[in-house]
């Protein structure tokens, strides 16, 4: 009885000892609302799963947090507004492709570095969309007149250093043609250009363009992941056609870099357990996307080698900053 009664004394006082040692700041954490920075115009892909995850993570974080739109440049606005904020923890950032995409193809632009990331949530393949009753009716009628009217055939981008931007040089490496690429500010304006006519191309994730794809508006030509995409599963990936270009959008959040661990660990958490909630799991099925999840260190390796898959790329199609 006696050793009991001690056991129970010593899990007493370590548990006190742990309670009066938390720093109160990070017991309270959030206090206030948390900016979530959207590098892109509403509506678009990435803006699709930001929202997605304010509404489940939402409930784990006292309902703090808030979607902010800051669009332009190919998302080097919004990364930089991010990647400045104090690093409290009250600013998170979503991190795209295009985080790695920009400093290759644009003097200047932020670094996935600046960022410690909380979680990687998704990934989507590339795919080239044109209008419905557009005269391309095959990837290979694209190639064959855009080999024969070098830049007559337009393409939208979602601004210079985009994924998108990427996409379509890596497109022209692989099959000899040169494209008038267009930049436009976000996934929406690029595809909407798109339906318009305005141009003849429209690069973009699946998952950004299956509400037009669903709705008749545009026409997906080939789908550049390592297998056929399971929203689109009749249309060809380009390493069926001959063309070796894989190429996917990932969808993560980050905080500014030196953000407190507890603070870290707080919103890894609370996205761990957004993501394994069904009804989010059904959500990310609808919009298209390939659900994953990493948290902070598995992120942080993944990240390093994406970021020298993407060097890689860019290197090898002739890229340099501009």
């Amino acid at each position: 009885m006696t050793r009991k009664i001690f056991s129970v004394g010593v899990l007493v006082l370590m548990f006190s000892l742990f309670v009066f040692h938390l720093d109160p700041v990070f017991a309270q954490y959030p206090e206030k609302t948390i900016d979530f920075v959207v590098p892109f115009e509403p509506g678009g892909g990435t803006d699709l799963v930001a929202r997605t995850l304010e509404r489940f993570v939402n409930p784990y974080l006292r309902g703090k947090i808030v979607i902010k739109n800051v669009a332009g440049a190919g998302g080097a606005i919004g990364f930089r507004e991010g990647a400045k904020a104090p690093a409290d923890g009250y600013t998170l950032t979503m991190l795209v492709t295009s985080i790695m995409v920009g400093p290759n193809i644009m003097k200047g632009y932020p670094t996935y570095d600046l960022f410690d990331p909380i979680c990687v949530v998704a990934q989507d393949p590339s795919a080239i969309t044109v209008k419905t009753d557009s005269r391309f009716k095959t990837l290979e009628d694209l190639i064959s007149y855009a080999k024969a009217n070098p830049r007559m055939v337009s393409a939208s981008t979602f601004g210079v250093g985009s994924i998108s931007h990427l996409e379509m040089a890596a497109f022209e490496k692989a099959t000899g043609t040169t494209f008038n690429l267009v930049p436009y500010k976000g996934a929406v304006p690029a595809l909407t250009a798109a339906i318009g006519g305005h141009v003849d191309v429209g690069p973009a994730g699946c998952s950004e363009a299956k509400t037009y794809v669903e709705g008749k508006k545009l026409r997906p030509l080939v789908v550049f992941g390592s297998k056929r995409s399971q929203i689109y599963p009749d249309v060809p990936t380009a390493k069926e056609l001959g063309y070796d270009v894989v190429l996917y959008q990932w969808r993560g959040v980050g905080v500014p870099k030196g953000a407190p661990k507890e603070i870290k660990e707080v919103l890894s958490g609370a996205f761990k357990k957004a993501m394994e909630n069904e009804e989010c799991k059904n959500t990310f099925e609808k919009l298209g996307l390939e659900r994953i999840y990493l948290g902070p260190e598995e992120a942080d390796r993944w990240l390093k080698v994406q970021n020298e898959l993407i060097k890689n790329l860019a290197t090898k199609i002739g890229l340099e900053p501009k």
